[in-house]
C-alpha cells in the first residue's frame, strides 16, 4: 500500500475535508465550541490545569521593606497521548470508472467519488470525537475499549460535580420543583469556582418536563399573568429572573454499530462555564499520513496537525482507498467547571 496523488491534487483534498469539518463543527457538532480545536505538531497533549486560578488578596506593607511573594496555587500539568482516529473505504466500481477514463480522458467521475468518500469518512472520524466531547463532559473522563485499544483518560472533577439524581426527577411534573433544584446546584458551582455558570446544556425532551411543570407555571403566571401557554422564551424569562443561566439546547446523536446513539445523555442537564473560563480544549495532533504528505512535498509541514485525508493503492488486490485519519482527544483542564445532574426518568 502506498499513497498515490496522480487521482486528486492532496492540497485540494486537505481543503475539503478541513472546510466540511469547520461547517460540520459550526452546525452540528457544537460541542467543538465548548471545548474549541487546538492543533499542536506532536502525538502528545500537554496542558496545565488547577482549581484555583486567582490569587489572594494582597497584603499592607511597610514603607521600604520586600513585596510578599505569590504563589502558584492549585497549577498542575496534565500530559497523555492523543489515540489514532481513522477510518477508510473502497472506491466503489473503480473498474468501471477507470475504464471510462481511458475511453473519454475525464476522470471527473473517480474525482468527484473520492471528494464524496472523503467527507463521508471525514464525517466518521468526526462524529467519534463529538462523542467523546459529550463523554468528557458527563462523566470528566473518556473510557475506550474497541478495536483492540483499552484506555481511560479521567479528569479529577470533585464529588459534588459529579452526576446525581435530582430531589425529585423533573418528569415528574406536579411535584418537581425545578428552580430551587438549579438554585441549590447554582451555587455549589459559585462556591467551588467562584463564577456563575453561563449555560445550562440538556435536551429538548428536558425542557418539554419544564414547560409542563406546575411549580414553573406559577411562576410564570406571576411574571406574565397566567398565560395559557409556557414556550420556550416563558421558561427562559422565569429563569432570568432567579439570576440562572439560559437553557441550550443539545441533542446531536451519531450511529455507532449501525445504532443511533445520543452523544450526551437526554435525561441530563450540564452546567457549562463562560467562555472567559479555561474548561479545556479539543487537541488534535500530527498524524502518520499528514508526515508523508509533507515529506512528497505535497503539503506545507505547517499544514500536518489536524484532520488529514489521503489515497491509498493496494495491489493484492488491486483497490483504491480513500482514508481520513487524524489523532485526538478532547481535554479538561477544570472540570469543576462542569456540574452534571439527572433529572429525568
Amino acid at each position: 500500500m502506498g499513497l498515490i496523488y496522480d487521482l486528486v491534487d492532496p492540497q485540494e483534498l486537505q481543503g475539503l475535508v478541513r472546510g466540511f469539518q469547520l461547517e460540520l463543527e459550526r452546525n452540528r457538532f457544537v460541542l467543538s465550541q465548548v471545548l474549541p480545536n487546538d492543533n499542536i505538531d506532536d502525538i502528545e497533549w500537554r496542558m496545565p490545569t488547577g482549581t484555583l486560578t486567582d490569587q489572594d488578596a494582597a497584603v499592607v506593607r511597610a514603607w521600604d521593606t520586600e513585596s510578599p511573594i505569590g504563589n502558584r496555587q492549585g497549577i498542575a500539568r496534565l500530559m497523555g497521548e492523543l489515540p489514532p482516529i481513522s477510518k477508510k473505504i473502497r472506491l466503489g466500481e473503480e473498474e468501471r470508472l477507470r475504464k471510462r477514463k481511458l475511453e473519454t480522458g475525464d476522470s471527473a467521475p473517480i474525482i468527484r467519488a473520492i471528494y464524496d468518500d472523503a467527507v463521508n469518512m471525514a464525517r466518521g472520524v468526526l462524529a467519534r470525537i463529538e462523542l467523546m466531547r459529550g463523554e468528557v463532559l458527563e462523566d470528566a473522563q473518556i473510557a475506550i475499549s474497541e478495536n483492540g485499544v483499552v484506555q481511560t483518560v479521567a479528569f479529577d472533577r470533585t464529588a459534588t460535580h459529579d452526576n446525581a439524581n435530582a430531589p425529585v426527577l423533573w418528569s415528574t411534573t406536579a411535584t418537581a420543583d425545578p428552580v430551587k433544584d438549579l438554585l441549590g446546584w447554582r451555587d455549589i458551582y459559585l462556591d467551588t469556582n467562584g463564577v456563575l455558570p453561563a449555560a445550562i446544556l440538556t435536551s429538548t425532551a428536558v425542557v418539554g418536563d419544564l414547560l409542563l411543570n406546575d411549580k414553573i407555571r406559577t411562576l410564570a403566571s406571576s411574571l406574565a399573568g397566567a398565560p395559557a401557554i409556557i414556550t420556550p422564551q416563558t421558561l427562559q424569562t422565569v429563569l432570568s429572573a432567579f439570576n440562572l443561566p439560559p437553557i441550550v439546547t443539545y441533542d446531536v446523536q451519531v450511529r455507532v454499530a449501525g445504532t443511533a446513539t445520543k452523544v450526551i445523555d437526554p435525561k441530563k442537564i450540564i452546567f457549562l462555564p463562560p467562555s472567559t473560563e479555561p474548561l479545556g480544549r479539543t487537541f488534535f495532533g500530527t498524524t502518520a499520513e499528514s508526515l508523508e504528505l509533507v515529506e512528497a512535498n505535497q503539503i506545507e509541514a505547517s499544514q500536518a496537525p489536524g484532520l488529514v485525508a489521503v489515497v491509498d493503492k493496494t495491489y493484492d488486490p488491486v483497490a483504491t482507498w480513500t482514508k481520513v485519519a487524524g489523532i485526538a482527544l478532547p481535554v479538561l483542564a477544570n472540570p469543576n467547571l462542569t456540574l452534571v445532574r439527572t433529572v429525568k426518568a
